[in-house]
């Protein structure tokens, strides 16, 4: 599945460039694993809109809850596919690929790079699943968020060898095809009546609780994936 032409192609063609700039490709690394730069804005842009919210018409919470909904849906679901799918290696833990040196960076530590499959991103279907999401609330937005999801978020992946580029893209493919669907009015139906009696009989919870939701969502969930791999050796 990874050697295909595409990521191939895009791999040989990164690869001329990690030795030229020790900057560079700590600038990108710190990107990779940054919450900062990574979940945060899109924090920011939700809670924007979700209190610039004051016209019911407009529908504009409807619209973050669906979105929630469905990045939800989506990394569940690549992480689904991480786990049954056939494993694929990330690339720079693939031993058919030649090996990049990334000039000023230290061999990678942790374990779960070698171990992890890499298809599909579940970073691709949460950003682009939150961009999508922005899109159908601010066009204009939206594909500044798009934007920002390549060039920030996805491109930094596969320069550091973390992902391909058909990762990126099947599991950008899943983040925006799940928001959309979670967006509509049949899906919609499925939830909003409960949602809004909650919302007005219990208002300062139920924005509490999507406000936690929303930080899990943004950090990747790492709080909760902590708990339960720290459960599981307990348990074991």
């Amino acid at each position: 599945m990874w050697n295909n032409s595409l990521n191939l192609a895009v791999f040989n063609w990164m690869g001329q460039y990690t030795t030229v700039s020790a900057a560079f490709n700590e600038i990108l690394h710190y990107m990779a694993g940054s919450d900062l730069v990574k979940g945060f804005p899109f924090m920011g842009v939700i809670w924007f809109f979700w209190f610039k919210d004051t016209d019911q018409k407009l529908n504009i919470r409807r619209i973050i809850i669906a979105t929630l909904i469905g990045c939800i849906v989506a990394v569940a679901i690549a992480r689904i596919v991480n786990n049954l799918g056939p494993f694929q290696p990330r690339p720079i833990a693939n031993l058919a690929l030649p090996q990049h040196f990334y000039v000023g960076l230290p061999p990678a530590e942790s374990q779960d790079l070698y171990i992890w499959n890499s298809f599909p991103s579940d970073h691709a279907a949460l950003f682009f699943g939150f961009a999508t999401g922005i899109f159908l609330i601010s066009r204009m937005l939206g594909v500044f968020a798009y934007f920002y999801v390549l060039l920030f978020i996805a491109l930094p992946r596969i320069y550091l060898g973390l992902h391909y580029t058909t990762d990126i893209l099947a599991g950008a493919m899943l983040g925006a095809v799940f928001v959309l669907l979670c967006n509509r009015e049949r899906i919609i139906r499925l939830y909003d009546s409960k949602c809004t009696s909650l919302a007005q009989r219990y208002p300062a919870a139920f924005q509490a609780i999507i406000f936690i939701s929303c930080t899990e969502i943004c950090l990747m969930f790492y709080d909760v994936r902590l708990f339960f791999h720290g459960l599981s050796k307990y348990v074991h």
